[in-house]
């Protein structure tokens, strides 16, 4: 039999080492140091070397779907070992898929990543939301903070390895650490009892949506629509975020800071505001996060340049806001029994997005318009966030 401090002792081991694997997942963010040594050593174009990227992000939602569903039908532990697996050896076979083709890559680096690291991503995010079933908020925020830090702890590591012992090496030793991540996570993570002398399962309260009967619902739709919409003016700006201060004459010094605050404020955005959101409400806390969006890339559009390296680092703040604030709306909508499957289904709206928003700059420049259209394009999305939201809130007050 476990007593209150035993399962108090428990939830927070699985919320600190749930949050040691995740703080891996944030590995594609930081591809863009690896790949100018990709690129010299294999030949690769700018594009070839790019898709590694986008790739990751495509299956990190299959992945998610496939490890919510073992989650929340078997056991998170499975799920765990299985994702954590193909995580790992996904990195070690990267450092063996340097080819003159960027097939192999695309297949370790890309598919088998993403689809791995989304199967832990989930399964950790809906389990540690289980032991905080009045703290939902907070327990996802703390999980996907994790993932934030990622880029701020481990870029200058990766810049390090990469300059003084080549990027072979490099995924190597990050590949080993991916792994002890997951042992630890596995070792501890589990999914709640309610009764700790008789072990039956946790009885949730109010409708707990199955996936199928989820994506019959309008909800859905709409919150979907508001992750793909919300996300797109962050991942238009995020690739042109240091040459588009340069270009506008901000000191360089600026601009690499800029970038390293912008880190930081993503982290804490993630943290803090589902946290709030415990209090305040969830739909509120994203409301401002769309409406500072938007604003955020009007400015970018018509303001002085001075005011670029603020517009910059506010953005930063809003993607943490939003990819904090959905895996406790996604649960508080549709119930927290199938929570894990649910939530890789609602991702779909992040897949969309990362496709959307090169294909938005790329079709914007070569049509020979300022990147300022760019920015529009990216408030307009904003508003439809924002819209998308408020249809949301309208079908979760009807009965």
């Amino acid at each position: 039999m476990k007593t209150g401090s035993t399962r108090i002792k428990t939830k927070y081991l699985i919320l600190i080492f749930g949050a040691f694997a995740i703080f891996f997942t944030g590995y594609p963010h930081i591809w863009s140091i690896y790949q100018p040594y990709a690129m010299k050593l294999t030949g690769w174009t700018q594009g070839q070397a790019s898709m590694c990227f986008y790739l990751s992000f495509v299956t990190f939602v299959l992945g998610n779907i496939v490890g919510g569903r073992i989650q929340d039908k078997y056991n998170p532990k499975i799920a765990i070992v299985i994702g954590g697996g193909i995580f790992t050896l996904s990195i070690l076979l990267s450092a063996f898929a340097l080819f003159p083709s960027p097939i192999v890559m695309y297949l370790t680096y890309g598919i088998l990543q993403g689809f791995g690291q989304g199967m832990i991503y989930t399964t950790i995010i809906s389990t540690a939301q289980k032991w905080f079933p009045g703290r939902t908020g907070f327990a996802s925020g703390v999980i996907v903070t994790a993932n934030g830090l990622f880029g701020f702890f481990m870029a200058p590591v990766s810049r390090s390895l990469l300059a003084g012992r080549g990027i072979k090496f490099t995924f190597l030793f990050i590949g080993i650490l991916i792994g002890i991540s997951w042992i630890l996570a596995s070792i501890f993570i589990r999914n709640p009892l309610t009764d700790n002398q008789d072990g039956k399962k946790v009885i949730y309260e109010g409708k707990q949506y199955t996936s199928l009967e989820m994506i019959k619902t309008k909800k859905f739709y709409f919150l979907v629509a508001t992750m793909l919409f919300g996300l797109i003016p962050y991942l238009i700006l995020s690739p042109l975020s240091q040459t588009v201060q340069l270009d506008r004459g901000i000191p360089e010094a600026i601009a690499v800071g800029a970038v390293m605050a912008g880190s930081i404020f993503n982290a804490a955005t993630r943290l803090l505001l589902p946290t709030a959101a415990d209090k305040v409400g969830r739909i509120i806390c994203l409301k401002v996060v769309l409406i500072l969006a938007a604003v955020a890339m009007i400015l970018l559009a018509v303001a002085p340049s001075v005011i670029t390296t603020v517009c910059v680092v506010l953005m930063y703040a809003c993607y943490g806001g939003v990819m904090g604030s959905f895996p406790s709306l996604a649960s508080t909508t549709f119930g927290m029994e199938h929570s894990g499957e649910n939530y890789g289904y609602v991702m779909f709206g992040m897949a969309v997005a990362t496709l959307g928003a090169p294909a938005i700059t790329n079709t914007v420049l070569a049509n020979g318009l300022s990147i300022n259209v760019v920015f529009v394009i990216g408030a307009v999305s904003a508003a439809c966030a924002f819209i998308s939201l408020m249809m949301l809130e309208r079908e979760m007050r009807k009965k």
